[in-house]
Order: structure tokens, then sequence, then C-alpha cells
């Protein structure tokens, strides 16, 4: 330690040199070193302590071995199928043996083994070429060939009947390479499984992989085999057809894990990249009944984890994990926590556990936190109250079985509050609100600003289902607003109880009243009094026909309709004075008649 020690302070003095040989300062003392490294393995050795306390809760289990090699172990008791049953899909090939029975009127048998071009030579019939092709081809160009010979076998009902059917089926030569007792090549049966292959090259070495294997054909990788579920029984087992010269490849071993513990099957297992803890544990039979239903993580990186049974299947093993899982702790030998929103997480208390373990095993920062409250239950009464926990003091306060811990942070996490910009903007995006008090004119600052084709007062934002906007750009944004800067258009929309409603070129020095009369002016409905000027920007005023306010660019002037009160009094005045002049008109008439 003394020598560590002056090392460390030959590295400083050396720092400390001046570009120009003089003086040297020492800023550590070798004494102060030593003292420092004294300090820091006693903090080593109280974790080791605590962590040998955590591992006592675990069942006492012999050293680990590597899952599902043991397998292969019983290579001279099996007995391997030479001629097992083909598919229909087979092809026959050179060693295939044939059978062709026919029997009614006339009888015939013959069998026959295919030379090296595929033929046969069959008495009566000739020579018949059958290489290449499956077991249903075959029966169908043999059945024509025999028909010709046996007018019977066509007859109706036939007299004479054909039966074909495969004998001894040739073996194929594969190799097999990689971490295996003993690879080579190897004369098997095609109808032979990987699995079985592979025992007869006396198994996968521990070195080997169990979870991808490969077969490969032409220098081409064909497909892989998983042999867990063949191993686990869980999951299904896939099935590779085997050809002659394939080659069966046995990598290294992937990653693994450990398990230990309260488990049926405690060993090393090598994972895929998708493995979750509920993965793990079936592959090893599942927890026994005195296992506890939390499982403990260490990880490689020194970020323990504890996971509760409703996470085994969203949590995914890493590489160099070591999976342990407890037995079910008496009961008040537990220490539990709540964080914030999330759930209650409960930990097997040790003698001497300290805030700062805590902390790392619910995965907690403790500069995040700002009220921590413990709950203690009292030895006389039974009654669970606060109790005074100062963190500042936290390595020295001594945790009792059945304490609660609850944490709770400066900030809530919540989500980022953004709003979205788009339009004639020099960077449109979506930015994040800094405050409360953002408007327009700050997001647009933020985005590069406006483009030449638009003005603040052709910026409008959209809030749910509502449109407005802001003549000065000061209004406040809120969370998932959208702002739109909208390009400057050279006309003016009229649209209502006008004669030509639409688009109409906008003029600097126009007013409402002149748009007004390039659109006819009003219909007999429309109503004077009812007309709105809205502003690119969502200002809407109301106006008369005869006002002189200038009209900005992509204004729209609307003209409502007149009340139906006063359409209709409009109608009875006309049908009044209809009346009175047909009553003269009758009178004048009446009154040339009596002279």
């Amino acid at each position: 330690m003394d020598q560590e020690a002056s090392e460390v302070i030959k590295k400083g003095v050396q720092s400390e040199k001046d570009m120009e040989e003089g003086p040297v300062r020492l800023l550590v003392e070798p004494g102060d070193m030593a003292n420092y490294y004294q300090e820091k393995m006693k903090e080593i050795q109280k974790e080791l302590k605590q962590l040998n306390r955590l591992l006592l809760s675990t069942d006492s289990i012999p050293p680990l071995q590597y899952f599902g090699y043991n397998y292969f172990s019983k290579r001279d008791s099996i007995q391997f199928i030479d001629n097992a049953n083909v598919s229909a899909n087979y092809a026959l090939g050179y060693g295939d043996e044939v059978i062709i029975s026919v029997w009614g009127q006339a009888e015939q048998h013959e069998r026959a083994m295919l030379e090296r071009d595929g033929t046969i030579f069959i008495k009566n019939v000739g020579l018949l070429y059958l290489g290449g092709k499956t077991l249903n081809q075959a029966n169908a160009y043999i059945s024509k060939r025999f028909r010709k010979v046996y007018a019977t076998l066509n007859s109706s009902p036939p007299l004479t009947f054909l039966e074909f059917s495969i004998g001894k089926v040739k073996n194929v030569n594969i190799t097999v390479a990689g971490h295996v007792q003993f690879p080579g090549n190897y004369v098997v049966n095609p109808s032979m499984s990987v699995s079985n292959i592979l025992v007869l090259a006396g198994g996968v070495t521990q070195t080997g992989t169990l979870r991808n294997i490969k077969l490969q054909r032409e220098g081409a990788l064909i497909d892989s085999l998983d042999l867990y579920p063949l191993i686990t029984g869980h999951g299904n087992v896939k099935s590779l057809k085997i050809l002659d010269n394939d080659i069966i490849v046995v990598p290294p071993r992937g990653k693994t894990v450990a398990l230990t513990g309260t488990v049926l099957t405690p060993a090393y297992f090598e994972v895929t990249e998708k493995n979750s803890v509920q993965s793990i544990l079936e592959f090893a039979g599942g927890i026994t009944p005195r296992g506890s239903n939390q499982v403990v993580i260490a990880r490689t990186n020194g970020v323990n984890k504890y996971i509760p049974q409703d996470q085994y299947l969203a949590e995914i093993v890493m590489n160099g994990d070591s999976l342990i899982v407890p037995r079910k702790w008496k009961q008040n030998n537990y220490v539990s926590v709540s964080v914030n929103n999330r759930p209650m997480v409960t930990l097997p208390w040790i003698e001497d556990i300290s805030f700062n373990a805590i902390l790392n095993f619910v995965q907690v920062d403790l500069d995040k936190i700002k009220h921590v409250e413990l709950i203690r239950r009292s030895k006389e009464d039974g009654i669970q109250r606060p109790y005074s926990f100062d963190m500042n003091q936290n390595d020295s306060f001594i945790f009792l079985p059945s304490d609660h811990l609850s944490i709770q942070f400066f900030e809530r996490n919540t989500p980022l509050k953004t709003v979205i910009v788009k339009g004639e903007v020099n960077s449109p995006g979506i930015y994040s609100l800094i405050n409360n008090k953002e408007t327009i004119n700050d997001i647009l600052s933020r985005a590069g600003g406006l483009q030449a084709t638009s003005d603040i007062k052709n910026v409008i934002v959209k809030r749910d289902t509502l449109f407005f906007g802001s003549k000065t750009g000061n209004l406040v944004l809120t969370p998932r607003d959208t702002v739109i800067a909208m390009p400057i258009l050279g006309t003016v929309m009229v649209e209502g109880e006008v004669h030509n409603p639409g688009n109409l070129a906008w003029v600097g020095n126009n007013s409402a009243k002149d748009y007004l009369q390039f659109a006819g002016g009003l219909t007999a409905f429309g109503d004077k009094k009812h007309i709105v000027y809205i502003t690119p920007y969502g200002e809407a005023t109301r106006i008369n026909a005869r006002s002189n306010i200038s009209i900005l660019p992509g204004s729209v002037i609307r003209v409502s309709e007149k009340p139906l009160a006063e359409q209709n009094a409009r109608v009875d005045r006309f049908q009044q004075i209809s009346s009175l002049v047909t009553t003269l008109v009758s009178i004048a008439i009446l009154a040339n008649t009596t002279k």
C-alpha cells in the first residue's frame, strides 16, 4: 500500500513540475495517501460483507454447470434408426431400392436398386428413369409404363393391380464441424435429425453453442437450429432436412448468464438477443416452492436490480448477468421502498444495510431526492409511525426489519412540452417550450425568424380544433400548439351575400367599401349592418358597407344574411303594393263600364 502511495505521489510530483527545472511543491503527504487507501479498503470490506449476507439468503448449491450439454452424454446407449420411412417428397437417387408388385390376372414382383444414372430395368417393361423423381412422381411414371404392358390395369373394374414402394434408402455423406467431440465425415440415413447426428458426433463441447447450430449446403447457409426447445420442452423444435454433402457447423458458445438459488436447474444458460428473465426461469424448470417471487440481477456494470414477478417477461437479460432467486423471506425480514409513483419494492433485510445500498437496488440517484420519509413499526403497540431520518447522516443510520422508505423527487418526470412550427419560417420543426410564458415571437425567433414571404400578421396558431392569430405575436403558446406561418396572399376574399363572391386582387389603397363594390355590391338579402372584416391573424371586426378601413392582404370580408323577419317584411310590402295596384285597376275598369 505504501508502494502504491509512493507511485501516486511520484505521478503528482511529475505533473507539478514546471516547464523549466525548479523547485517542486508536494500537494499530498505520503501519510495522507496511505490513510485514504485504508479508508477505501474498509468501505470495500463493508460492501463485501453486505453481499455475503445477501447471498446467505439463497440455497447452498454446487458449482454451476453449463446447461444442456449432458443431453449428449448417452451416445453409446442410443440406437440410431438406419432405415426410417421417408416422405412422399423424397427424391430417388443412386443406391435407393424400389419394389414393384403386380397381382391379379397378371403377376410380377420386382426389387431393383437405382444405378448411377438413376435407372432400373424391369422385365417386360424395359428401362425406367427414376433418378431425381419424388415418390409421387415415380409412382405416376411407373403406373403409366405398366399400363402400356398390362391392359387389365386399365379395365373397369380393374382386374390387375399395381403397387410401388421404396425399400432400402441410400445413405448420405455429411460433415460435422466446429465445437463437437468428434468432428469429421459421417454416413447417415437422410431421415436422421440434426440433433441425433450431433449425438453421433459425440455431442457439442462446452465451448460450442446449443442455440445457433448452422446447416450449410453448397457453400450457402440454409438454416440454423436452436436445441434449447428440444432439451427443455419449451418452444417449437425446428426440423431440418439433410441432403448429401451437407455440412453441420457448431460455432462457439454465445452470450451466457448465470442462474442460481431456489430453481430446479441452476446453471449457466446461453442467451439470445431477446431472452427475458421469464424464459431463463422456464429453461431452468421454474422456481421451487421455497423460492421468492423476486429475482436479483447482479450486472457486470455494478448496477443491481430487483425484478418482481410481473416484470419477468419485460426484463431482458444481458451477457454476463447473474440471476439469483432467494428463498422466501421470513415475516418482517424485509425493508420496503416506494419511489414517487413506482410500484413498491420489497428488499431482504440484512444487518447494517446502508441507505446507499438501498438506493442502488432501486436505482435512484441521491442528488434527485427531495424528501425521504421513514415509517417504522413501534415495538410497544405495533403501530406504524413516521420516524426521523436525516439523509446527510444516512451511512450511520440503522434500518430495522419491516421499515418502509417513501422517497420523493424534486420534480416528477413529465413529458417534454413541445410545439410544432411550420410554414414560411427558416427552420421549421418541433421546439420545446422552455417556460410557461413563451410567445409566438419567442418561438419564431428560435426557428430562425420568418421568411420574406410572410409576416407576423399572417401567422396563425392551431390549438386542438381552433385557429387564431396575434397582431403583435405576443400570444402565449401552450403544449401541442401548431404555429403556422402563412404566405402573404395578394388577394382579399369577399364572401356571403354579395353578387360576385370570391377572391379579389389586393390593392394597397383599397378599402372595405371598394372591395364590396368590386364584388357587385350586396344582394337583396345582404345585411349592411352585419359585415365582418377578418384579418389574416384571425381578428374579426364589424364594419358597414361604406367603411373606409384599410384591408390587409389575405383578409376576409364576410356579408351576413338579413334576419328572416326582415326578409318576410319586405315580401309583405311587395304583396300589399301589388294588391293596391290590382284594386285601383279594378275600380278604373268598373268606372268605364258604367258610363
